[in-house]
This record gives structure tokens, sequence and C-alpha cells, in this order.
């Protein structure tokens, strides 16, 4: 189900103006991992098509609960296996810091190297910390200066192997990693797409069954072979047959599935 389509079929919890605050607030909370995860699926290369293992979300204590029962949504809008909720970013996230020399002149004058290295000492828990709210000091000359939020200036990378991004308190990482099963998946989907294209292309209205055949590198050949049913259901292909040649014959036409070559044949199905 899209985002933008999902309401809460009990009307329960609505206002009397007929909004349910706690599932618009749900709901944006929702959008923004999305939006999020859709960004995180950007910085590392990795389509919407090709399915991913897992999402893990930071959202807010009190809207974890709401979100938690939204997150199929979330699977269906990004593609994704399985959605973990964490309970923080500190796993998820490396905040280094540098000092910010302008403000620091002016609060230590001479000491000013010594404060910005001390800054740039401080662990990322302890940056996170102060990214909370917390106080945070720094050693210098001896005595002990709480930070300022001018201060410091953040940095945020991904602690381990997921991608991150964050907005705010609201963070989703996803999991790069790509299983055979996972690559297989996103090869057919991939396939699905071309032949929903050449469909069109060839000026099929979207009730034509179709007989089509599929070719290509062996790994276009098994997952087209897994996920069989699948793609005829998607296709509308009476006649689907896969074949184990990567040549193309003359009438076909060759496709990239993201760096796997195949090859198509699809013609109208005028038996049915």
């Amino acid at each position: 189900m899209h985002l933008a389509a999902y309401v809460r079929a009990d009307g329960a919890g609505r206002d009397g103006a007929g909004r349910d605050e706690a599932l618009e607030r749900e709901m944006t909370a929702v959008r923004t991992l999305s939006r999020l995860g859709r960004a995180a699926r950007e910085e590392a290369g990795i389509k919407v098509r090709q399915p991913l293992a897992r999402l893990v979300c930071v959202v807010p204590r009190d809207e974890a609960a709401g979100v938690d029962a939204l997150a199929g949504l979330i699977r269906t809008e990004l593609n994704i296996k399985e959605i973990v909720l964490a309970g923080s970013a500190d796993d998820l996230v490396k905040v280094s810091a540098k000092g910010n020399f302008r403000v620091l002149g002016k609060r230590f004058g001479k000491s000013t190297p010594a404060a910005a290295a001390a800054i740039e000492a401080l662990s990322s828990s302890h940056l996170q910390a102060f990214e909370r709210g917390e106080q945070v000091t720094i050693t210098v000359d001896g005595a002990e200066h709480a930070l300022e939020s001018d201060d410091v200036l953040l940095t945020r990378s991904a602690a381990g192997d997921l991608v991150v991004a964050g907005d705010g308190v609201y963070v989703a990482a996803v999991d790069p990693a790509l299983t055979d099963a996972l690559r297989a998946e996103g090869a057919a989907r991939e396939l699905v797409s071309r032949i929903q294209r050449l469909r069109k292309d060839a000026g099929l209205s979207v009730s034509d069954r179709i007989r089509l055949t599929v070719g290509g590198v062996q790994h276009v050949q098994d997952a087209a072979r897994e996920f069989h049913t699948w793609i005829a259901g998607e296709v509308l292909a009476s006649v689907f047959d896969v074949v184990s040649s990567e040549a193309a014959p003359p009438a076909s036409v060759v496709v990239d599935l993201d760096g796997f070559a195949a090859w198509v044949t699809l013609k109208r199905d005028d038996t049915r």
C-alpha cells in the first residue's frame, strides 16, 4: 500500500474535526524514514528495485510502537525485507569533531590549539551526549571548561557497514550487503521492468497476453527460472520460456539488468 493511501480503518483516536493526531504523527515519522531510507539507498548506489535485507530505524520513543505497527508500509516503499527499530543512533553513527577556531580564539586566546586538540580527542559517545544537550567538558591548561554549541564543528558518519541517513531525531540505516537470493530477486524485478517497457513500446494494451522467451548470462537464467511464476503473472505471459543461451537470436531485444546481459523476445498471444 502506498503511504499516501493509508488510513486507519477503525477511525480510532480521531479528534472533533475527524483528525487522528496520533496517526498523523506516526505517518509523518514513516514518511521521514522512507525519505531517509531512499537517501541511504542512493548513497549506497542501490536502486529501489533491488531488495535489501534490513533497514535499521531510530525514532522518538513515544512514536516507536506506532511506527512498528506501520513498518509494512516502509518495507513496501523501500523494498526492504526487515525493519528493525533501534533505541538510539549511538551504534549506527560515529560522531567526530573539530574545534571552531574562530569561536575558540575568543575564549581561550593562546590556548586555542590546546582546546581544539581536546575537542578532537573527545569520543563519539561524548559527542553524541553533547548533541543530546548533555554537558561535556574539556581540560585546557589544567582547568575544566564546558563546551558550548558554537565551539564544535561536528561530523557524522556510519559507524559500521550500514549506510546511514539522518534528520534530527530520525535515522534510517540500510544494510547494503547483497546475498545471492537478494540479487536473484533484484534481477527478476529489473527483468519485469524491462519487459513492461517492451510491451509498451510494442503498442500492446494492458490486458494483452504475451508469449515470452528470456535468455542471457547464467545469473539471468537462474533468476528467471526461480521467479518464473511471479514474472509471468506480472507481465501477463501465457507462455514463458527460459532458454540456456547467452547468444541473442535476431528477433530479440538485448537488455542490461544492472550489469547482467539478458535478451528478450515477446509477441502478443493471439490464441487467447
